[in-house]
């Protein structure tokens, strides 16, 4: 059986022919890139995707951006969110399905006999603003020091300058030219030198849980995380320290922090546990082939969207971001251009059924 696909709206990096979601497709269908899709896979970064208003679009929220049933057919991520057969959850998953974290994390720890003695704590950052755990990890970097200096080799309270290679070098992410391709693994390598790294996710959101706390796992280096309240649904909760036991005490949380720096046999059986809990998903593959297999096997239809034709559910809520003025007129004028060559198309299609 054939099935027709498109990506549209990913970011500058993402590999529409490798991915788990192509994947999980080939392994069931004969598989056909296309400009007239069956399937349109679509995120965050666009609206390109409503030029399709007769494929099933599949929205992909591998940010923390909550899917909008009203634009789309279906949704896959990681946040806990039920809503009947249209939503898939994930496990967390690294460059948006391309490879999976979990799988680069060992189930048994080999600790290096000298990991206390490494230095004390890192803090990699270059977003100083979006989000409220940009805040209050610069807050909760500036407290822990006065305990004992923090390596930052970010943007955000760099001491270490040129200590790392900048994840985007032009100051940008525009083309795939602007995207560091050696990063993460430039930035697990100097994770490894350290006991403690500060894991603080840009914003709480229940379910969604990125490399900030997938990082130090892999490299052996305890993280210190704020985020996802249900981080301890998927990840061992005594192989990090969860703020979330913590309530909102960033005290309570450095007390324990500098408990550990003292006491090397607590420190030492913190690194050894494995990172994963048992409860992760680990046969989530096969239910992403059963979830995609429903939609093409279905016959691949657009389902009803906005029968009633709200305004406010208007597609990633342009007329809000123009009005806070997170669209400049550039923007603007592309996307009213767009949309009045959206109403033409609708105006000839219609013209010719008559």
């Amino acid at each position: 059986m054939k099935v027709k696909v498109k990506f549209t709206d990913q970011p500058y990096g993402f590999d529409s022919r490798d991915n788990c979601y192509i994947r999980a497709l080939q392994s069931l269908f004969d598989v056909e890139f296309s400009d007239d899709p069956d399937l349109i896979f679509y995120s965050c970064f666009g609206t390109d995707f409503l030029a399709y208003p007769d494929s099933v679009r599949i929205f992909l929220a591998n940010e923390p951006v909550l899917p909008n049933f009203n634009d789309c057919d279906y949704a896959i991520g990681a946040m806990d969110l039920t809503f009947g057969t249209r939503y898939f959850r994930q496990p967390p998953l690294l460059n948006y399905g391309e490879t999976a974290w979990w799988e680069h994390i060992d189930g048994e720890r080999t600790v290096p006999p000298d990991a206390f003695g490494r230095k004390f704590c890192n803090f990699i950052y270059a977003n100083e603003t979006g989000g409220s755990g940009a805040a209050l990890r610069k807050e909760f970097c500036m407290r822990l020091a006065e305990y004992r200096s923090v390596d930052c080799p970010g943007r955000v309270l760099n001491n270490m300058p040129d200590a790392l290679e900048k994840r985007y070098p032009n100051g940008k992410l525009r083309t795939r030219e602007d995207l560091n391709a050696s990063w993460a693994e430039e930035k697990l390598a100097f994770l490894r030198n350290y006991k403690f790294t500060i894991a603080f996710e840009n914003t709480e959101l229940p379910g969604f849980t990125t490399e900030k706390l997938i990082h130090p796992l892999m490299a052996g280096s305890v993280p210190i995380y704020w985020g996802n309240p249900q981080a301890a649904e998927y990840f061992n909760p005594k192989a990090f320290i969860n703020c979330a036991d913590y309530g909102s005490d960033l005290d309570a949380v450095i007390r324990r922090v500098e408990e550990l720096d003292r006491d090397e046999e607590q420190y030492m059986e913190m690194l050894r546990q494995p990172p994963l809990s048992e409860g992760f998903p680990f046969g989530w593959e096969e239910e992403l082939k059963a979830f995609l297999a429903r939609i093409v096997e279905g016959g691949c239809v657009p389902l009803d969207k906005n029968p009633m034709g709200f305004d406010a559910m208007s597609a990633q809520s342009f007329g809000a971001m123009c009005r806070e003025g997170k669209y400049g007129m550039r923007d603007i004028v592309r996307r009213s251009a767009d949309a009045l060559s959206g109403w033409l198309s609708y105006k000839i299609k219609r013209q010719r059924r008559k």
